[in-house]
């Protein structure tokens, strides 16, 4: 009887021993993902951050900030033979009868230029990763917007609806 009641001792603290080894296994598991959770929530604050900074110098009707304002670079496909000194870009054409052309993407960025039907632009590998709806009349379009520039040179932003790598009318659109 002596070896059994010198048995259990030794028992309960292996017991004990492993319930404390789980415990300290779940509370590091908890703590790192703890660590985690502080170090994401780090890194979105000094991007809001830096994105609001990018932002407050721009031209901005009435100090509004956009939430659609990331941009993500896009390659315009190459021709296989480039001739010297030409920009590589992308043509693309108005397709409705007037476009703005805005200092950003959104509708509330300043007006830089009215764009006509057929007018002819370059496309700057810029879109927003995000897409807005707008009310065109007949048509609700969903679309992102995209950087492009003028034959004259200035650069700015277009609603993505309206324009296309080929000359046609968008039908439905209402005119101001």
């Amino acid at each position: 009887m002596s070896e059994q009641s010198g048995m259990l001792p030794k028992i309960e603290i292996l017991i004990i021993g492993g319930f404390f080894v789980l415990f300290m296994i779940w509370a590091v598991s908890k703590c790192a993902a703890t660590q985690e959770a502080y170090e994401e929530r780090a890194q979105q604050e000094a991007f809001e951050e830096s994105k609001e900074d990018s932002l407050r110098d721009a031209d901005l009707v009435g100090g509004y900030v956009p939430l659609d304002t990331t941009v993500r670079r896009l390659k315009a496909p190459k021709p296989e033979q480039e001739p010297a000194g030409a920009v590589n870009s992308t043509p693309l054409y108005v397709i409705t009868p007037a476009l703005n052309m805005r200092t950003g993407p959104g509708l509330r960025f300043k007006i830089l230029e009215r764009l006509e039907l057929y007018d002819e632009l370059q496309f700057l590998g810029e879109v927003t990763d995000t897409t807005q709806r707008i009310d065109l009349g007949a048509i609700v379009a969903e679309e992102p917007w995209v950087k492009v520039r003028t034959s004259s040179g200035k650069e700015g932003w277009v609603f993505g609806a309206c324009i296309d790598y080929y000359k046609h009318e968008l039908k439905g659109v209402e005119t101001d």
